[in-house]
């Protein structure tokens, strides 16, 4: 079992996603897994140039040389695809975008239709891989994971808002169920390809009003007391 994972966070170690990214990845650990990361910022990744070379002229092979030349089959090898973001402005950060992009030369350019909606085929070996979507983001709110559960809907979701309560003991503290749930995910999926529904829906965070109200009243006060300029 392969688990790739990207933290597209520019904060990197010192994300929330790095924290949620790491707690998945011990549960993968312990069953045993391969587990490789990386840091999207660190890496090499130029825009999409939508030449489509790599449907037409070289096709599986993009025309610009960049950190996408070993990410791509590493992509494609790859039982779990984690990918790690911050949702900022209601969507994935650009970084995790701009990868994304440049993975078309693992589609084929051709369309079939199942479902009632329209697909290109995968030039992946292994067409059974799990990706594993992890946003967190400031607001106390889900409606603010729509954009990104919209980009990935086959993916397993881990979905934190107010995320910066896990730098806070009493955050912590409530959301202990959802890091176990985190690691579970990982063991599950790592040794099972499946993640029972108990577990699944612990790792969407939905906080009652009353909860809400309290986060964005200790977050007025503390971002109030560190403004330097008023």
């Amino acid at each position: 079992m392969k688990v790739l994972a990207f933290n597209a966070s520019p904060r990197k170690e010192n994300s929330v996603s790095e924290i949620i990214l790491n707690q998945f990845l011990d549960g993968v650990s312990q069953a045993g897994a391969e587990v490789e990361k990386h840091y999207i910022t660190d890496l090499d990744i130029k825009g999409c140039v939508g030449c489509f070379n790599c449907w037409l002229k070289t096709p599986g092979k993009c025309v610009q040389r960049d950190d996408m030349n070993w990410i791509l089959p590493k992509i494609a090898e790859a039982d779990i695809l984690y990918l790690g973001t911050p949702i900022y402005h209601y969507n994935i950060v650009h970084y995790l975008q701009r990868m994304r992009e440049r993975t078309l030369p693992l589609a084929m350019p051709e369309m079939y239709i199942k479902d009632g909606e329209t697909h290109h085929p995968s030039r992946q070996r292994n067409v059974d891989q799990i990706t594993v979507l992890a946003a967190v983001c400031g607001f106390p709110d889900l409606v603010n994971f729509n954009q990104a559960k919209g980009l990935f809907p086959g993916a397993v979701h881990i979905f934190l808002p107010a995320s910066f309560i896990l730098y806070d003991e009493e955050g912590r503290k409530h959301l202990w169920g959802f890091m176990e749930a985190v690691k579970a995910a990982g063991r599950m999926l790592a040794e099972t390809r499946e993640v029972t529904d108990s577990i699944r829906s612990m790792l969407i965070v939905d906080y009652p009003d009353d909860v809400k109200e309290r986060i964005v009243r200790k977050y007025n006060e503390y971002s109030s007391s560190i403004i330097t300029e008023k």
